[in-house]
């Protein structure tokens, strides 16, 4: 990752059409390379919790927590959000600190519920509370609407980024594809909150 000079930042940002309440902070930075980058950071707090005789190892929690990070960025991050006309590029990434259980001032607390393989446990995010519900299933694919495949935990990361379910009645009802629906294509409209900000970073300083 090149080394990345800070320009500006923002705390407390209340997010897209759900109005989450301090969801994340953003930072706009410079890389060594001359491309810019917007980074998402969250603080996170990890909760594992046992259904039956399903019970988590410590193994298992740390390893949870690492394969979460991994593919939430996989999924979300390293993704060119604008083409400057000096052809300088802006990345959009994120950045975690996580910790489990405990007690910090977080953005978000999820909860990860160990079910059986192959089992399924509604999940889900309460904004307004800054809470999340998942369980161990949640980072195996699963068939969802139309044949397309989708990871519980990749979804829901959208509604902690703001975005509203889109298999209900929404104007992009039909996009199946769409991570916000069935499957875990990410597209320009998801970033909207995002783009408002750093365009208005690069107004500010000038940055073309």
């Amino acid at each position: 990752m090149p080394t990345a000079t800070l320009i500006s930042q923002e705390s407390d940002i209340t997010a897209g059409a759900l109005n989450v309440n301090d969801a994340y902070d953003l930072k706009f930075r410079k890389r060594s390379t001359g491309d810019y980058e917007v980074i998402v950071f969250m603080k996170l707090q990890f909760f594992f919790i046992g259904s039956g005789a399903y019970i988590w190892t410590a193994f298992e929690k740390t390893q949870y927590m690492k394969n979460w990070e991994k593919e939430i960025k996989k999924a979300w991050g390293n993704r060119i959000l604008k083409i400057l006309s000096s052809t300088k590029k802006v990345y959009l990434d994120f950045e975690f600190k996580s910790q489990q259980g405990g007690w910090m001032m977080d953005h978000w607390e999820i909860t990860v519920e160990k079910i059986k393989p192959g089992g399924f446990s509604t999940s889900y995010v309460v904004p307004s509370r800054g809470n999340v519900k998942l369980d161990s299933e949640d980072l195996t694919s699963v068939s969802k609407a139309a044949g397309y495949m989708q990871r519980g935990a990749v979804h829901e990361f959208g509604h902690m980024l703001g975005l509203l379910d889109e298999y209900k009645k929404s104007i992009h009802v039909g996009d199946t594809g769409s991570v916000m629906h069935s499957s875990e294509l990410i597209r320009a409209r998801h970033n909207s909150t995002i783009v408002k900000w750093m365009n208005n970073v690069l107004t500010v300083n000038k940055i073309r």
